[in-house]
């Protein structure tokens, strides 16, 4: 990371997926946050992301994003995306893997800001109407 700035690193890890939006994503994000910590986004197999939701989440299935917060000045944290179920969501919902793959990695990087869905129908419909906010800009 240079500068103090923003950025988004990606580790495809042997995947196919285009990305080529993540530098639109990253002035949006930085824009939006003031964030001078980096992100990390990685993708990764079905059976890995079973692995992490069950130690990490308690959950003994595969899922199609998480994110993990560090404890470091210089990442906030990362985000992991199983490829394969992306591409079962986009063909699922009738959209690009571009398009679930964009939902999926914003959906993450507010996790770790803080957003969270989970706690309550008002904290559900902020980060709903924020990630449609950066889909739209995006």
């Amino acid at each position: 990371m240079s500068n103090n700035n923003f950025v988004l690193y990606l580790n495809k890890r042997g995947e196919q997926a285009n990305f080529s939006w993540l530098k639109n994503l990253e002035k949006i994000i930085s824009k939006e946050f003031k964030l001078k910590q980096a992100i990390s986004l990685a993708l990764v197999s079905e059976a890995e992301i079973k692995n992490l939701n069950r130690v990490y989440r308690h959950k003994n299935k595969v899922t199609d994003v998480l994110s993990f917060n560090l404890d470091s000045t210089a990442i906030l944290g990362e985000v992991v995306i199983c490829l394969a179920v992306a591409k079962k969501q986009a063909k699922e919902n009738k959209k690009s893997l571009s398009a679930e793959l964009k939902l999926l990695t914003i959906h993450g990087i507010l996790h770790l800001l803080a957003f969270d869905h989970e706690l309550n129908e008002a904290e559900y419909n902020k980060q709903e109407e924020m990630q449609n906010k950066i889909l739209t800009e995006l």
